[in-house]
């Protein structure tokens, strides 16, 4: 992310009452006050652009899927839970999408373990599902939550 700062530039001076006088150009005129005070909005503005800026290339974490109760074997493997197909033409080409499982022990071992797995689904498409695996010596249940990261709109 980028430093943002700023730093205000316009002082104001003071008129002395009955001893400046009134005028328009000159070094205590009226026009180079306001355009001092113009060139400071217009700084401003450009702070506040860059902050909009990194504002849109915040990540957030977006919700994907749940899944209710799943029983797993002792030292067992579950089978492929679909995440989404995504189109990654909109991504870098050396990118993917990143994703977050949140698993939830119900009983048993709590050492779940999972696997992401992306595969091309046509042009341009990209797969994904989640796999477990319980490496524990007795069965073992458990409820997940997958997140994904998705820049802001």
């Amino acid at each position: 992310m980028a430093d943002i700062s700023y730093a205000r530039k316009f002082t104001h001076e003071d008129w002395i009452e009955n001893e400046d006088v009134v005028q328009a150009s000159g070094e205590k005129g009226f026009n180079r006050r306001f355009h001092g005070i113009e060139d400071e909005f217009d700084t401003l503005a450009n702070v506040i652009a860059t902050i909009d800026t990194e504002i849109k290339h915040i990540q957030r974490l977006n919700f994907v899927t749940a899944q209710n109760v799943s029983g797993l074997g002792a030292n067992s493997a579950s089978g492929e839970f679909p995440i989404e197909t995504y189109d990654r033409s909109t991504l870098p080409s050396n990118v993917e999408k990143v994703y977050f499982a949140v698993i939830f022990p119900g009983s048993g071992p709590t050492n779940i373990q999972h696997t992401f797995l992306y595969k091309t689904a046509g042009t341009n498409k990209i797969a994904v599902s989640v796999q477990f695996f319980n490496p524990g010596t007795a069965p073992a249940t458990f409820t997940f939550r997958v997140l994904t990261l998705v820049a802001q709109a």
